[in-house]
């Protein structure tokens, strides 16, 4: 023993674990000298052992399953260990007991897939149990109807999984309740059957058929942790003495047969995501092929039929598509407008209407589009509910099996089509894993067929708005008598005309007259030269124009042609044309001409209030995105396109002059630039020809010229006030008596005398601030912004002698002497 001296108390003592410890930390070679001298091998393979498994333990590791799966989704063959041949069966039968169950319990418990754990469980009991062969069966079906299928049979001890394994089309049924091993799935209980041939549950007729004598059975049930039965395990003939099996083997079989329900289970659950992952890869791509077909409601039915076919592995597939989607339950009211069926190796065809009316498959179609619900008959003649309807005439040879008919719903929830499958292949029937695809498919068939319906009626809504297009050009468009009249008078002298003139009075042109003055504002531009324009085009054009305003009491042609002039001579007497190209000249004319098209008298507000459907075309700018619309919609009519020598580029540039001068024209707009407007002002701005600056020119332009009457001498000014007042009254008076609202003043025709006071009010606001800032940036506009001035004075003087005249009739009112 290893002794050390304490210096302070000069006594022996023995050493700790602990010192000993800190000591072979710091004397590592003394440590190995001594395992090589001294230490037993069992010590020695006992240290490599620990070493082994911290090392194991310490190594990051992927998720044995999240391996798996990964291979399986990727299509990977698993390399698997077979299952323990006789050699490895004999080197677990060396083992004693303990050991053997546990070490057969651990062969199992990461096993994965059901086919290979299904083989194990078996092959294992038969060793635990010393078993001549055994079969499994592993439950299905609703908790109504549940059944056993077979998934292995008679597995002995050399009998490897695929010589075991029962395919889909070999798979024996055995309903709950039936037979030895239907017995035991229902009851959960054991049964162990000395004697078969002595049970009457026994089937003599395999025994027959193999030549194998069958002598003793143990069946069990296999329970998962919720204690649900899902599969039933039965062992045959013991190998030793009587073939009986003994108590001792009973428990062994249970106590085995409890851990594989829990790696049965798992196994399950695993292979469930597996299906589930590629069940819902493969919807995916159906959806995918499926949506590549929104033009062509049949073309898009025949792939829905193919596809179905393909993946309910059916004989036959029948598609129903509604005329309209289903809102009631009577079969009066339900209407299939077509039908589709495709039999296997056959071609896809359209029904006939007596077929859609009288088939028993369209029976079964109107009964699921009433119910609303999914029909799985699996045993036709087991359904007396439904039975009756599927009686065949003698008019169909096709031999009915199964049937599984499922509706096609819409986003609302409507059914508009019905989808069928019939006759799964190889005899086998629609389980409940069907169902829930073809569920989950019928919702991309509905929105393919949705989608399809739509389009087609985009298609048939765009063929009804051409023909009214073409009807509409038809009686909107100029007459050839019209442009023919007008193309042979001579065009006035713009002096003549007095275009130049800031006093510009239309009132005294005839309509003709106005006509010929628009044609003569474009000529004295040089645009039509320029631009290589028709005079008849530029004649039918104008006309046509004219033609599509209408006869309102101040948004009329009227209106339009005066707004046309204050901007040519904005371009021409205030010298803006300088800054501006041609195409922007012809687009500020157009706007000014088109700026009112199709106006209705009423405003904006109003569109909004009484919900028309030019608010629901557009929310902002209503009316003049509709003025807009108009003018593309005339220029874009034949013989009337006046842009028609345009290059694309130059066409498009001016078409968007035209649409930002005519949207320009609403107020709202205006109030939101005039402030970026004012800025640039203030700031002296000389240099407008940058895009984003000389935008903002042109709609301050549109704005002073759509409001330009306020500049007129003041004769012109007073009736262009009471026409744009009596247009305003008339909408107030619709809105109170129609609408039952009350107006705002401005258009209440019980305040008309309070005109004068608006009309001030109306110049301080938007008038004034503009003409004053265009004629800072062009001091050749100063006319307009003085005649504004003017009628302003005009119209406070007014408004004075109206209050001087209300406040006198006031106090003459108030000396009357009253009447007793």
């Amino acid at each position: 023993m290893f002794k050390t001296t304490d210096n302070s108390s000069q006594h022996q003592q023995p050493l700790s674990e602990e010192i000993v410890a800190r000591y072979l930390a710091r004397k590592p070679n003394f440590l190995k000298r001594w395992f090589k001298d001294n230490a037993p091998n069992d010590l020695l393979q006992e240290c490599i052992r620990i070493k082994e498994q911290k090392d194991y333990l310490a190594k990051p590791r992927t998720s044995l399953t999240h391996e798996m799966f990964n291979n399986i989704v990727q299509g990977h063959r698993l390399s698997r260990e077979l299952p323990p041949t006789s050699s490895q069966a004999v080197d677990y039968m060396s083992l004693d007991e303990h050991e053997l169950f546990f070490e057969l319990i651990r062969d199992i418990a990461n096993e994965l897939n059901v086919d290979v754990a299904c083989h194990k469980i078996l092959t294992n009991v038969s060793i635990l149990t010393n078993s001549d062969r055994g079969s499994l069966f592993l439950a299905r079906g609703p908790k109504d109807s549940r059944y056993l299928i077979s998934k292995l049979f008679d597995v002995t001890a050399g009998s490897t999984l695929e010589q075991s394994l029962h395919k889909e089309d070999q798979q024996i049924i055995i309903p709950f309740g039936k037979g030895i091993a239907g017995h035991v799935a229902s009851t959960k209980e054991y049964i162990n059957i000395p004697d078969a041939y002595e049970d009457p549950r026994f089937n003599k007729e395999v025994d027959n058929k193999t030549g194998y004598r069958t002598h003793s059975i143990c069946c069990m049930p296999i329970l998962n942790r919720d204690n649900v039965v899902i599969g039933v395990a039965q062992l045959i003939n013991k190998k030793t003495g009587t073939h009986e099996f003994t108590t001792k083997d009973i428990n062994v079989f249970r106590n085995y047969l409890t851990f594989c329900g829990l790696g049965l289970s798992n196994a399950q659950l695993f292979e469930l995501s597996i299906q589930e992952y590629k069940k819902n890869q493969l919807l995916l791509n159906l959806a995918r092929n499926l949506f590549r077909e929104q033009d062509d409601l049949e073309r898009l039915v025949q792939k829905i039929t193919t596809e179905s076919q393909g993946l309910m592995q059916c004989a036959r597939c029948c598609v129903y598509i509604l005329d309209r989607p289903a809102t009631s339950n009577k079969v009066e009211d339900i209407h299939f407008s077509k039908g589709f069926d495709m039999i296997y190796g056959e071609e896809f065809k359209v029904t006939t209407n007596d077929f859609l009316e009288n088939s028993r498959y369209a029976k079964i179609a109107y009964h699921v589009v009433i119910t609303m619900e999914t029909v799985n008959l699996n045993e036709i003649t087991n359904n007396q509910a439904l039975a009756h309807l599927l009686i065949s005439k003698g008019d169909d040879a096709f031999e009915l099996r199964n049937i599984l008919c499922v509706p096609i719903m819409d986003g609302d929830g409507h059914v508009i089509g019905v989808c069928q499958v019939m006759n799964k292949l190889n005899g086998r029937i629609f389980t409940e894993d069907d169902v829930a695809i073809i569920e989950a498919f019928s919702v991309f068939c509905g929105l393919g067929i949705h989608n399809t319906r739509q389009y087609e009626n985009v298609v048939r809504l765009t063929a009804k708005q051409n023909v009214a297009f073409e009807v509409l050009s038809y009686h909107v468009i100029a007459s050839d008598e019209d442009v023919q009249r007008i193309s042979q008078i001579s065009v006035p002298e713009a002096n003549q005309l007095r275009l130049y003139a800031w006093e510009f009075n239309d009132m005294v042109l005839t309509d003709d007259e106005t006509v010929m003055a628009s044609v003569r504002m474009f000529m004295e531009l040089d645009l039509l030269k320029k631009l290589r324009i028709p005079q008849d085009v530029m004649c039918r054009w104008i006309l046509s124009v004219k033609k599509n305003y209408r006869p309102v009491i101040y948004h009329n042609w009227r209106h339009a042609f005066n707004v046309a002039q204050t901007m040519f001579s904005m371009l021409t007497v205030g010298g803006l044309n300088i800054c501006m190209s041609d195409l922007e000249c012809i687009g500020l004319l157009v706007a000014c001409l088109s700026h009112d098209l199709d106006h209705r008298g009423t405003n904006n507000a109003f569109q909004a209030k009484v919900d028309a459907p030019l608010a629901k075309l557009y929310t902002t700018s209503t009316l003049e995105h509709h003025h807009f619309d108009q003018c593309i919609m005339i220029l874009q009519t034949e013989g009337n396109n006046i842009l028609q020598t345009l290059s694309p580029d130059d066409y498009k540039l001016t078409v968007h002059y035209i649409e930002s001068a005519i949207l320009s024209t609403d107020l709202a707009l205006y109030f939101r630039k005039r402030g970026e407007f004012q800025k640039l002002v203030e700031v002296n701005e000389k240099q407008w020809n940058e895009p984003g600056k000389k935008e903002l020119l042109r709609g301050m332009m549109m704005t002073a010229c759509d409001v330009a009457a306020i500049c007129k001498p003041w004769e012109i000014q007073q009736v262009v006030a009471k026409l744009v007042a009596s247009e305003f009254f008339q909408q107030g008076d619709i809105e109170r008596n129609q609408l039952h609202v009350e107006p705002i003043p401005m258009m209440d025709r019980a305040k008309k005398d309070e005109l004068p006071k608006m009309q001030v009010g109306f110049i301080d606001s938007i008038c004034l601030p503009l003409y004053k800032m265009l004629s800072e940036v062009d001091p050749e506009l100063n006319p307009l912004y003085e005649g504004c001035k003017r009628n302003r004075d005009n119209w406070e003087k007014l408004q004075e002698e109206h209050d001087k005249l209300k406040s006198l009739w006031s106090e003459n009112t108030s000396q009357v002497p009253r009447i007793e």
